[in-house]
């Protein structure tokens, strides 16, 4: 445990933007994996490295705890709109799957382009068309867990559309852009349990 990651991500709510951000990155790339993740995905068109790898392993050092402690999967988003098939998408899978033996989280890859085919059939919500990463990753359930990462020309990028805030302050909030109470309070409920030091606003 890096004690004094800890205390600064502790304090990161404190911060301005800017300074969340460098603060962010270099928590980032201390994570086992991560650094090369960030790498392998520039294969993929227009991909990122979303959601619990880095908010759940902010709150996993916040909590004490070992990095990638509850993270179930890795998220990589990737937009390609010129081919739809879920054999493209599990051939993603596969690649990566296969470039990183040694880490034993699965990795979840998604093509945004192509979640309208499936969504609605899957949890029960109608799902048009989205235009972008970006626009996906704005409507996910909760406010504070909006957010990916890229490389590019050697530098980290992020998407945020909520900022950080939410993240450093350990606050979950629904987002109802997409989901419903139901999918919401099933996904805060067991936060709860696994970081006890969230604070969850009801739906």
């Amino acid at each position: 445990m890096n004690i004094s990651m800890k205390n600064k991500l502790l304090n990161g709510h404190h911060l301005a933007l800017n300074d969340q951000i460098k603060l962010l990155s270099e928590f980032v790339m201390t994570i086992d994996g991560i650094p090369q993740v960030l790498d392998e995905i520039c294969k993929l068109p227009d991909a990122w490295l979303g959601a619990g790898t880095i908010f759940q392993n902010v709150w996993n050092t916040m909590h004490g705890y070992e990095l990638n402690t509850h993270i179930k999967d890795i998220d990589i988003l990737y937009w390609d709109d010129k081919d739809l098939s879920w054999e493209s998408e599990n051939n993603y899978i596969t690649s990566l799957t296969e470039a990183f033996p040694n880490i034993n989280i699965p990795f979840d890859v998604k093509n945004i382009a192509r979640i309208h085919l499936w969504y609605e059939e899957r949890f029960g919500i109608p799902k048009t068309e989205y235009f972008s990463v970006q626009e996906s990753i704005s409507t996910w359930p909760v406010i504070g867990a909006c957010m990916a990462m890229r490389i590019k020309d050697g530098k980290l990028e992020f998407i945020a559309p909520h900022g950080f805030q939410d993240m450093f302050s350990l606050l979950v909030r629904p987002n109802k852009v997409l989901v419903n109470k139901s999918i919401y309070e099933d996904k805060a409920t067991k936060w709860k349990e696994q970081w006890p030091m969230l604070s969850v606003e009801n739906w």
